[in-house]
């Protein structure tokens, strides 16, 4: 097999505590025909010094620096036309690779060059929790072809795209998905290219409360609203902001409004959902029909209507009790039981999600 050139690009802001050992990842990879393109974006801290040190150590890194902090998306985006590789593998500065992640996702590019796009299954952690969680996201592009309806997919700092995507499909990471510019960006490429994750964790994911993604959730579930417009122009969904209100509902399994009649609004449009696919499929019919199950009873489960809400959960054609764990209907019940409201805390998302 050929060994084509690599880039991979490494954001950085403010990450003294971690990018040694997340740059060091990289630098230890089986794969070797890398380059390593570190931008550090202004940080105030002691990043850059550590920054030097790697470089000092191995050739294939190379530094540039941003006078003023451009945030993430135009750093990517500075990134994306410095980087000299057929492929671009993403990576954050405080998340760790394994050692084989880039040969892996090689291979798989080589092999299906209908793919612009690859990424992994992986491990969140915690700095001082030695506890690995395993996340899992589906493996086919048919599969994420319906959950990329809903949510995001593609884990991005362990994403390798071939670097075409940009340069030819004419793609890009765009302010107007802050916070969610990586959702909208594989959205969009669902339309042109295929999409894949390898079916093993080849990341560890760091988690910790200074994260963008952490500090932005409202921000990112208004402009998850604006990647939901794309799937509601490519598929023929109209897009009013009472439509998308009811998608975000759907999606985030929380209905907006606590009513029988939303419950209903939400029902439907996931039934319109399915009956699209139906007529002209574009994605996989039986993975679309077990999400929408899952949606369906969860969204039933986080509406506070109570225990007659359960009747209308239970009758509804989106029940599909082959694609529940006893858990689910178990929350289902006690969340009717008790009214309980949605929260958007980590450990009420484990228990009740």
């Amino acid at each position: 097999m050929s060994k084509p050139l690599v880039s991979v690009l490494i954001p950085c802001y403010n990450v003294e505590n971690y990018v040694i050992e997340s740059v060091s990842s990289i630098m230890t990879q089986t794969y070797t025909n890398l380059e390593i393109i570190i931008i550090n974006d202004s940080s105030s801290d002691g990043t850059a010094n550590k920054l030097e040190e790697l470089a000092r150590k191995d050739q294939r890194i190379k530094i540039y620096n941003n006078d003023v902090n451009l945030r993430l998306i135009k750093t990517l985006n500075k990134g994306v036309e410095l980087c000299n590789g057929k492929y671009i593998a993403r990576m954050d500065a405080d998340d760790i690779s394994f050692p084989s992640r880039i040969e892996k996702q090689v291979d798989f590019l080589e092999r299906n060059l209908d793919y612009d796009i690859v990424s992994t299954m992986f491990y969140t952690f915690k700095t001082d929790n030695s506890k690995r969680n395993l996340y899992i996201n589906p493996v086919t592009h048919e599969e994420l072809q319906a959950y990329l309806l809903f949510r995001s997919g593609i884990c991005h700092p362990a994403v390798m795209i071939r670097k075409t995507l940009f340069t030819e499909l004419g793609l890009k990471f765009e302010e107007k998905y802050l916070h969610v510019e990586d959702y909208a960006l594989w959205s969009k490429a669902l339309y042109c290219t295929r999409l894949a994750n390898i079916n093993e964790p080849l990341l560890y994911y760091r988690v910790h409360e200074s994260q963008v993604s952490s500090l932005n959730e409202k921000k990112q579930i208004g402009n998850k609203k604006e990647v939901f417009r794309i799937h509601c122009e490519k598929l023929g969904l109209s897009s009013t902001e009472e439509d998308l209100d009811i998608y975000a509902s759907v999606a985030e399994c929380v209905p907006l409004h606590s009513t029988m009649e939303y419950l209903s609004r939400c029902e439907h449009f996931m039934k319109i959902l399915l009956d699209k696919n139906k007529s002209n499929q574009f994605c996989s019919s039986d993975y679309l029909e077990k999400i929408i199950s899952l949606h369906w009873i969860r969204i039933c489960a986080n509406s506070r209507l109570g225990v007659r809400v359960l009747n209308k959960c239970f009758t509804s054609p989106l029940y599909n009790k082959d694609y529940y764990k006893r858990r689910d209907v178990l929350i289902l019940l006690i969340k009717c039981t008790f009214k309980m409201e949605y929260k958007k805390s980590f450990l009420y998302k484990l228990v009740f999600r």
